[in-house]
């Protein structure tokens, strides 16, 4: 009996279902060419560099220092987010593009 319950338990384990990706909750946009902080909904225009934990720095313009050396630019349609990762807007949910 106490065999049939552990495998019945271990079976309800193997079978949950998978989270959801959630969208990031703070990310930078470039939007008509300013750079647009997005937190939780709220909308800032950035006028200031920003320097994330990794040791990125966006700039108000959209230029990024990575903390590599590296130097890219936020293009209209893409965002990043605190993690310095570069994404297409497309890929964002609907609910959060930016206004």
């Amino acid at each position: 009996m106490f065999f049939v319950l552990s495998v019945f338990s271990l079976s309800l384990f193997a079978t949950e279902t998978p989270r959801k990706k959630s969208a990031p909750q703070v990310y930078f946009i470039m939007s008509n060419g300013k750079l647009i902080e997005i937190n939780k909904g709220q909308h800032k225009r950035v006028r200031k560099d920003v320097t994330l934990m990794n040791e990125t720095t966006i700039h108000p313009n959209g230029t990024i220092d990575a903390g590599s050396g590296q130097s890219l630019q936020l293009h209209e349609g893409e965002y990043m987010t605190l993690d310095g990762k570069i994404r297409k807007v497309k890929n964002r949910p609907r609910h959060q593009q930016a206004k």
